[in-house]
């Protein structure tokens, strides 16, 4: 029933691009890649769409998971979007989609994904949601922090006691 509903939509959007109404025919494949954000087939007719009418920043976004997209267009995405996390969460894909790539894409998404990692707060972590920051794995990736906090506590302890002391002894 689901697919049916895609193909009509489908249909819909080559007779909008027919008529020459490409504005008609952006809402509806957005409407289908917000229901189908996994889809690559549709990520890349959305690319197409954009590359037509000349929004390159666009055409990148959406082909950034294809092999077509053009170097251009990439950098024109990036340009847009700096930060290698708000390029990967505008994306809007989530699932891991590593195992149905090309080697271009492929290899863009890894870089992606490696730069997110760097540029923090954590390294990437696929989740129902889509990328994510991973969170830690256990206690012990936190005990640092807690032996700082810690021993910052026993720091301003002592110097509280300190401080009521030499008032004690100016009085």
């Amino acid at each position: 029933m689901i697919a049916v509903a895609k193909d009509q939509v489908l249909a819909k959007v080559a007779a909008d691009l027919r008529r020459g109404h490409t504005h008609q025919a952006m809402q509806r494949l957005a409407s289908l890649t917000a229901a189908y954000p996994d889809d690559l087939d549709l990520r890349a007719e959305r690319a197409a769409l954009y590359r037509q009418v000349g929004n390159v920043g666009e055409a990148g976004r959406w082909g950034f998971l294809t092999e077509d997209a053009t170097d251009t267009e990439i950098a024109a995405f990036e340009k847009a979007h700096p930060g290698a996390w708000m390029r990967l969460l505008v994306l809007k894909f989530n699932t891991d989609p590593a195992d149905k790539l090309g080697p271009r894409a492929s290899a863009r998404l890894a870089r992606l994904i490696e730069q997110a990692g760097q540029e923090g707060p954590a390294p990437v972590a696929w989740t129902e949601a889509g990328p994510r920051p991973q969170s830690p794995g256990s206690w012990r990736d936190e005990l640092p922090c807690l032996l700082a906090a810690l021993v910052g506590l026993i720091v301003v302890t002592l110097a509280v006691l300190g401080l009521i002391t030499v008032i004690r002894w100016a009085l």
